[in-house]
């Protein structure tokens, strides 16, 4: 065992810590049966003459017990008999410590294997500092220059969007969900070749700024075909554009090379391609970063830290998304339902409110979608599978705003933007 349990005295420990006399070893000697139970007697534990099964009850339950024990008749006077078994737990317990049974005999620290609670020192907790910077000059985080970045043009370019008025009607017997499909057009990819795309094997900031803008604008004129969306304030749908853009293009991303790989002769993932955006595509793993914007640091130092390097925590939900051969009006209420639920978790009040009844319209939709177009009456299983996919890429998230700590913590980004709430769960 790795902790220290207590343990039951054998038949010659002393009653209170100290050593019995002969007295008292001779007339513990003459009882024979349990004090407790009445069986045979084993020896002298934790201060009475009890047989093996009192003594490992006492044990077990007289410590270590966090719940309230009830009698079982209701009286506090029940027989203590066969063996222990099936008897009433508080009244046995009761008659252990009548018969001079006391946790303060227990024994620690006798495990065979060493329980030190010593943890060995390593250099890293030695420095204070992750392994895979320790060898760097601290001072190489702390003397860096902050590349301050701008987002003023994006924002409102994605406001001029956002504040459109005009409507984009629905046609016949088109849904919320088939709207927004039609804004996406995710299906496209799954008709593209290899050489409909532009390969990009170099990324630096002017490259990563191009992909932020594209990022967020698609969102943006992604929204605006949501009827219920478009009856907002303008202060409302910015904010909501700004709360879920990100998440919103993480899925997208992993759709988007979904729909396309699905169409191969054996679709799989090889942890190679990613679309990065309507005519791009990356080859993670010959791809060059020049991050002397975002860091002092080498990419080899912080891959841990870098999506597509070192973290390919991200991309596990290609391959389940495949197993699913989602259609295009299911990859956008993916879209949709983790939109507005990471929504509802990081906004309060009215914009809360308002993402909860966005996503009964869109669950309602997809219930019309199921029975009506496709005829289909049991179709729990798909979205089930839908919300694990979901699930997984909310969990990545999660696990990444830890990882973003520890990078706060140690100065490994040296990255300021106008407007940090967008960019919180990146940098």
């Amino acid at each position: 065992m790795a902790e220290s349990s207590p343990e039951y005295c054998p038949a010659s420990t002393s009653t209170s810590g100290g050593e019995s006399s002969p007295e008292s070893s001779e007339s513990h000697r003459k009882i024979e049966n349990c004090q407790v139970c009445g069986q045979k007697a084993h020896g002298l534990h934790f201060g009475a003459i009890t047989c093996r099964a009192c003594a490992a009850f006492f044990r077990r339950v007289a410590a270590g017990a966090n719940f309230v024990i009830k009698c079982r008749k209701g009286g506090g006077k029940c027989e203590i008999v066969s063996n222990g078994r099936s008897c009433c737990k508080k009244c046995r317990l009761k008659k252990c410590k009548e018969m001079g049974m006391n946790i303060e005999n227990f024994q620690y620290d006798r495990d065979p294997l060493s329980t030190s609670k010593q943890i060995t020192p390593s250099m890293a907790m030695y420095l204070g500092r992750p392994e895979f910077i320790i060898l760097c000059d601290p001072e190489t985080a702390r003397n860096s220059i902050t590349t301050k970045i701008d987002l003023t043009g994006i924002i409102d370019k994605a406001t001029k969007i956002l504040m459109s008025d005009i409507k984009i009607p629905r046609s016949s017997g088109q849904n919320r969900l088939r709207k927004l499909s039609t804004a996406s057009n995710i299906e496209r990819f799954s008709v593209s070749a290899d050489d409909d795309f532009h390969e990009v094997t170099a990324i630096g900031l002017k490259e990563t700024m191009s992909f932020w803008e594209h990022d967020i604008l698609t969102v943006a004129k992604w929204l605006t075909h949501f009827d219920e969306f478009q009856d907002l304030k303008p202060d409302l749908k910015l904010t909501f554009l700004k709360t879920i853009w990100s998440v919103w293009n993480r899925l997208e991303k992993l759709g988007r090379t979904t729909m396309f790989l699905k169409s191969k002769t054996a679709p799989s993932w090889d942890e190679t391609p990613i679309f990065q955006a309507n005519d791009v595509r990356i080859n993670l793993k010959d791809l060059k970063l020049d991050i002397e914007w975002l860091s002092n640091y080498s990419v080899e130092q912080i891959a841990y830290y870098i999506e597509g390097v070192g973290d390919w925590s991200s991309f596990h939900s290609i391959q389940p998304m495949l197993e699913l051969d989602p259609t295009e009006v299911e990859i956008n209420y993916m879209l949709a339902q983790i939109s507005f639920s990471f929504a509802t978790r990081e906004l309060q009040g009215e914009l809360s409110e308002i993402a909860e009844k966005f996503l009964q319209l869109i669950a309602d939709d997809l219930h019309n979608y199921y029975t009506r177009e496709l005829s289909v009456s049991r179709y729990s299983d798909r979205v089930l599978k839908m919300m694990k996919i979901n699930n997984l890429v909310m969990k990545n998230m999660f696990e990444r705003k830890e990882k973003l700590a520890i990078a706060r913590t140690f100065d490994i980004f040296h990255v300021e933007f106008s407007d940090s709430e967008m960019f919180k769960d990146m940098f």
